[in-house]
């Protein structure tokens, strides 16, 4: 069911009850007032009846107590025998007051008694007052029906009018295409609900259409990255299969090839971290961990690379506990200190800095990583954590995808991340993470 159908079936059930209960009311009051408006009348002329009784001393009814059209009148002992009755009085009429039914008919009495003990009844038929309850019914019915359909169907059209924008907005989204996401739907100067929906739409294309310019750039900048160490190989394998190779053309072939399938491997082992990252994001296993394990553990890791360098790497953490997921912030820490180690400079000084920050809603941890190398060189900070993007002066090799690994990690975390040129030259990456609770946690 469509929206306009929905709301114009829901407005014409509400209104349908609405309806049925004002003119239930309707109905209902009538029919009080009018019988209270008959109560009044029997009660005057019984009173009236009453006073010539009294006044005059007469043993009956005269003649003018007996002219009242559409009232009857009639005079008991007080015994309950009938004394004297007006023409029009129906027959087995008792001295009780009320509604009574006779012969299939309701007449609504009113009783009073004289002086003397006799009992002045008068009554009157309630079928006018019935008569004119279900007229009323029938043309509050009639009304009520005339007033619904007008009503559902001005409803109908307004709906259709107001919801026109989103069937425009329903036909533009249904003609953007795959290989059509520059396209945007088309925005109106009104900032109604529409127009913020088509707001958010456009944002959401926007969105999309970067997200899959993204992925376009990835793939074809791991197809690039793949393609000239693949080549290489081929070319290697090649030289090896001649066979007026010599020893020494076929070990330096196969020294080349290796090189070449390492390089693969790390490239494969990027892309495939990378990748997981992205898809787990939201997927952490937080567990308690000392800071100083952390960082000590990570440097251990790479100091192969700090003396291949001629580097060295000077930790200053503090002494307490974190909730991480420890597996990805050491990747984090190890790429970021790789990243020092690789480009800033030989036989130079890599700070890692660990500090702990309390504060709401939670302990914050800050992790710093500084060289003195040649800086960003000009290069935007948020461009070096993309996807295969490098410093445009790097001479080292490299598919540039370390620092985007740093921020899928951190932001899994809710963190923040960033780079700066250091004072004094040099570069600054750092991270900040959510750490948790304070809680003591000693070193094994």
């Amino acid at each position: 069911m469509s929206i306009r159908a929905r709301l114009a079936a829901t407005y014409g059930i509400g209104l349908a009850a609405v309806l049925v209960l004002v003119g239930g009311v309707v109905w209902w009051q009538m029919g009080v007032a009018l019988r209270g408006s008959l109560e009044t009348t029997l009660q005057t002329r019984a009173t009236g009846i009453l006073t010539s009784l009294e006044n005059a001393g007469q043993s009956g009814l005269q003649e003018t107590d007996r002219a009242a059209p559409g009232v009857f009148a009639a005079l008991f002992s007080p015994n309950g025998s009938t004394i004297d009755q007006s023409a029009d009085t129906p027959r087995g009429i008792r001295p009780l007051a009320g509604v009574q039914s006779i012969t299939g008919h309701d007449y609504l009495v009113a009783v009073q008694a004289a002086s003397s003990g006799a009992l002045v009844v008068t009554g009157a038929d309630l079928r006018p007052v019935t008569d004119a309850q279900a007229a009323l019914a029938r043309l509050l019915a009639a009304v009520g029906a005339l007033v619904g359909v007008v009503s559902v169907a001005g409803v109908w059209i307004l709906a259709r009018r107001a919801l026109r924008p989103i069937d425009a907005l329903i036909a533009g989204a249904a003609a953007i295409g795959p290989d059509d996401l520059a396209r945007r739907l088309p925005t109106s100067a009104r900032r109604d609900e529409v127009g913020r929906l088509t707001l958010t739409l456009n944002g959401m294309l926007d969105r999309i259409a970067d997200s899959v310019e993204r992925q376009r750039l990835f793939v074809a900048m791991a197809s690039h990255e793949l393609r000239t160490p693949l080549a290489a190989l081929r070319t290697e394998l090649e030289l090896a299969d001649r066979d007026d190779a010599t020893p020494d053309e076929y070990r330096s072939a196969i020294r080349d090839a290796q090189a070449d399938a390492i390089r693969l491997g790390g490239l494969s082992t990027s892309l495939l971290e990378l990748a997981a990252s992205a898809v787990d994001v939201r997927a952490l296993a937080r567990s308690r961990v000392f800071l100083e394990d952390l960082v000590a553990g990570v440097v251990r890791g790479l100091d192969a690379l700090a003396r291949q360098n001629g580097s060295q790497i000077v930790i200053a953490a503090a002494e307490a506990s974190v909730s991480v997921d420890r597996v990805r912030i050491e990747q984090a820490l190890a790429n970021l200190v790789t990243n020092a180690l690789v480009h800033g400079g030989r036989g130079g000084t890599v700070e890692v800095h660990a500090t702990i920050a309390d504060g709401p809603p939670t302990r914050t941890l800050t992790v710093e990583v500084l060289d003195r190398g040649p800086g960003l060189n000009g290069v935007p900070a948020d461009r070096l954590f993309e996807p295969f993007r490098r410093g445009e002066r790097s001479e080292h090799p490299g598919a540039g995808l370390g620092l985007a690994t740093v921020a899928t990690a951190i932001r899994a975390h809710e963190g923040t991340y960033g780079a700066e040129d250091r004072v004094g030259g040099g570069a600054r990456f750092w991270f900040t993470v959510p750490a948790g609770a304070s809680d003591a946690v000693q070193s094994p």
